[in-house]
């Protein structure tokens, strides 16, 4: 009996990226893949000059897989000192009148769309905000919301008497 490690880290990999939740993209029944051979062979030309010769189907127009379509990128920035949260959201070719905001004490919601794409995404924020004192800025693809921090009261400390 022979054994082949390749076997056994192909067996770790596949459960690994089934526990995550990616697809099997090498699966043949997958329609997103596309299939293509490419190669080439070089020797030397009578003149001594080297030949290379390319063989295989051409290169797809298209990528091989199709891209999924990711959240935008965002950042979220806490300033304690002047009580602001600062949310910076990538929206590019967008229109301003296409973004709805709405907004609880934990979290932000973007809802944006024009023909090409469709964005619905939810940011958590870890700290408390009063959504009611949003700004909202749009400019250049660049969505920058800002909110004040609700001031989080320390509980009451009491002193127990131990007898």
């Amino acid at each position: 009996m022979t054994w082949n490690v390749d076997d056994d880290f192909d067996k770790i990999f596949k459960r690994i990226f089934k526990q995550l939740g990616f697809p099997n993209r090498l699966d043949p029944e997958n329609p997103n893949v596309k299939k293509w051979t490419y190669g080439y062979s070089m020797i030397q030309g009578p003149d001594g000059k080297p030949m290379v010769r390319e063989w295989g189907t051409d290169f797809p127009e298209t990528p091989l897989m199709e891209q999924p379509n990711d959240e935008p990128l965002s950042q979220v920035d806490i300033d304690r000192a002047n009580k602001t949260v600062r949310i910076i959201m990538e929206l590019p070719g967008l229109a301003k009148e296409s973004i709805r905001i709405t907004g609880t004490e934990t979290s932000i919601r973007v809802v944006a769309s024009n023909e090409l794409r469709r964005i619905d995404t939810e940011i958590p924020v870890s700290a408390k905000v009063d959504p009611k004192t949003a700004r909202a800025t749009y400019n250049n693809g660049v969505l920058d919301v800002t909110l004040d921090l609700i001031e989080e009261t320390e509980p009451e400390r009491i002193n127990i008497q131990v007898k």
